[in-house]
């Protein structure tokens, strides 16, 4: 069973067709469960129309922070970090837990946009076994139960949990499974709102990512 979650703040029009492209595109039993923000009404209203698992951020008001919500509220096998600007392409699932045997707990799909995901040393969104954060965590210096530092506004969260991964040796990239990254800065998505805070906090996120990265080099 892989749980697929999605954050989404403030588009709530856009959820009923997130939610449509994942079931036609994943293969195994698969549950997606929608992070929203308690003042979100709308997106809470869209979701309760919909197939899938709404639960209401608990922890910081970012992306990571919704997250981890949604991890721990979580009894899959995986877990899917992705989001509301996402195209699943058929099979992306099944070619990526071909890749999780041995030592490898996190695999990284293909988003066609970053990159450093096209050359295989990065993901932007990933799949995760759950035992792996249960167990080792996956924040270097928080331990387990744990899966992305929330002291990030919104940037470098997925490159500290996937240099960690790296480190341990526990990542593998498959580039086989497409989960296309409809990103606004290439013009496939408007920006809005969302999207513009997350932008805001760039440099302020890669000042403290060049600070902690000493936890895994």
């Amino acid at each position: 069973m892989i749980d697929i979650l999605i954050p989404t703040y403030g588009r709530a029009g856009k959820l009923a067709g997130v939610a449509d492209n994942i079931f036609d595109n994943t293969c195994v039993p698969c549950s997606v469960t929608f992070i929203i923000e308690a003042d979100d009404e709308a997106s809470d209203e869209a979701c309760r129309l919909l197939p899938v698992r709404v639960v209401v951020n608990s922890r910081s008001r970012n992306y990571s922070g919704a997250i981890n919500t949604g991890y721990r509220q979580s009894t899959a096998d995986c877990v899917f970090a992705g989001a509301d600007d996402l195209e699943f392409h058929p099979g992306w699932d099944e070619k990526a837990l071909s890749r999780m045997w041995g030592d490898i707990q996190v695999v990284g799909t293909n988003d066609l946009y970053n990159p450093s995901v096209l050359n295989g040393t990065h993901a932007t969104h990933y799949l995760v076994n759950t035992s792996y954060l249960d167990v080792v965590g996956g924040v270097a210096d928080e331990g387990r139960h744990s899966f992305l530092y929330e002291g990030y506004t919104h940037n470098y969260c997925d490159t500290e949990f996937i240099s960690t991964a790296r480190h341990r040796g526990v990542f593998v990239p498959c580039l086989d499974s497409v989960v296309k990254h409809l990103h606004w800065s290439i013009g496939l998505s408007e920006k809005d709102a969302t999207s513009e805070k997350g932008q805001a906090s760039f440099w302020q996120d890669d000042a403290k990512y060049n600070a902690r990265s000493h936890l895994w080099t």
